[in-house]
C-alpha cells in the first residue's frame, strides 16, 4: 500500500509539472489536480544550492526552463516588455523598511520595483516584480531573507505567470535568484531541506493563512505567490541578492491601475530556521481589486 501511495503521489506531481511549459504558464482559478502551485525552475533545491539559469529553446535541458521567458529585448533591458505588443505603462520603485521591534525604524532593507506593461490590442496587462536586497541587519543581527512574494488583485481574472533570469551576473550583485514555483494562493509554504516541492491541497489551512510549514496550501484566486530565496548573506551558504523579474499576465481595463496598500507581501518563511516575518507594502493592482479577498 505504501509503495502504491508513493506511486500515486509521484504521478500527481508529474501531472502538475506536465501542465507547465516554457514561457507564460496559466494558473487556473481552481488550482491544479493536487496543488495550488506549479513548479518552475527545479534546479537549486529552492535556494539551498545554486540554481541554474534557464536555457531557453534547449529541449534537452528543461528542468530550469519551465515558466521562463527570454528575448534579445529583455537581455538588453528587463524594463522591456516580456512579450511582443506590451508597452510599459508605469513603474514604481520604492525602498522597503522593516518596522520595530524587528529592525531600526526607517532603515531600508530592499528596493522593490513594481512595473506594469499593457497591450492595447488584447486588453491585457503584465505586472512585473523585482527585488534587490540591501546590506542591512535586523535587530537580531541576521540579514533579512525573502522566500516568497505574494500579490493581490486577481479575483475573477485569468492569470498566467513567468519570469526572466538574466544569465550574465551583475558586476556588483551577481546572479539573480530563480522562480522555483508559483501558485494561485495567499499562503506561502516553507521549503526547508526535505520539505515537499509542491504543497498539497489536502488538509490545507484556511485560505487567509499567511504562512505555514505544514506543506499544504489552499487555492485563492485573488492572490499569486512566487517562491524564491534572496538574502545578502544567506546562512545556507548560497547567496543571491536579487530576484529574477517575476511576471503576472491578466486582463485589464484601459484606465490606470490602482496602487493599493498591502497589495504586495514580502515573506520570510523560515527556510533556514529564521522567525517567520511578513512585510506588507503598497503595490499596483487591477482597477477594482480588493486586497483583503481570498
Amino acid at each position: 500500500m505504501l509503495n502504491a501511495f508513493k506511486f500515486v503521489m509521484l504521478f500527481l506531481i508529474m501531472q502538475v509539472s506536465a501542465n507547465a511549459a516554457e514561457g507564460f504558464v496559466d494558473l487556473p482559478a481552481t488550482g491544479f489536480a493536487n496543488a495550488a502551485y506549479v513548479l518552475c525552475n527545479t534546479t537549486g533545491d529552492f535556494g539551498l544550492k545554486d540554481s541554474a539559469a534557464p536555457d531557453i529553446g534547449n529541449s534537452k535541458n528543461t528542468a530550469n526552463n519551465t515558466c521562463a521567458v527570454s528575448s534579445e529585448k529583455l537581455l538588453t533591458s528587463p524594463m522591456n516588455g516580456p512579450l511582443e505588443g506590451f508597452d510599459m505603462a508605469g513603474m514604481i520603485s520604492r525602498g522597503v523598511s522593516i518596522p520595530e521591534p524587528y529592525a531600526n525604524s526607517g532603515e531600508e532593507f530592499a528596493t522593490l520595483t513594481d512595473t506594469i506593461w499593457r497591450n492595447k490590442a488584447t486588453k491585457e496587462c503584465i505586472y512585473g516584480t523585482h527585488i534587490l536586497m540591501k546590506d542591512a541587519k535586523l535587530a537580531n543581527g541576521q540579514t533579512w531573507e525573502i522566500n516568497d512574494i505574494a500579490r493581490a488583485g486577481f479575483a475573477g481574472k485569468p492569470v498566467a505567470i513567468a519570469y526572466f533570469f538574466k544569465p550574465e551576473p551583475h558586476k556588483e550583485y551577481g546572479l539573480p535568484e530563480a522562480l522555483f514555483r508559483a501558485g494561485r494562493t495567499f499562503t506561502s509554504v516553507r521549503h526547508a531541506k526535505g520539505d515537499a516541492d509542491l504543497p498539497s491541497l489536502k488538509n490545507a489551512p484556511a485560505k487567509d493563512k499567511v504562512m505555514t510549514d505544514s506543506q499544504a496550501a489552499a487555492v485563492s484566486d485573488n492572490w499569486v505567490d512566487f517562491t524564491t530565496d534572496i538574502n545578502v548573506n544567506d546562512p545556507d551558504g548560497v547567496t543571491r541578492k536579487m530576484t529574477a523579474m517575476f511576471y503576472i499576465k491578466t486582463s485589464c481595463e484601459a484606465i490606470e491601475p490602482a496602487e493599493l496598500e498591502g497589495a504586495i507581501r514580502l515573506r520570510t518563511t523560515g527556510q533556514n530556521g529564521q522567525t517567520p516575518l511578513e512585510i506588507s507594502v503598497p503595490g499596483l493592482a487591477p482597477v477594482g481589486a480588493v486586497v483583503g479577498k481570498y
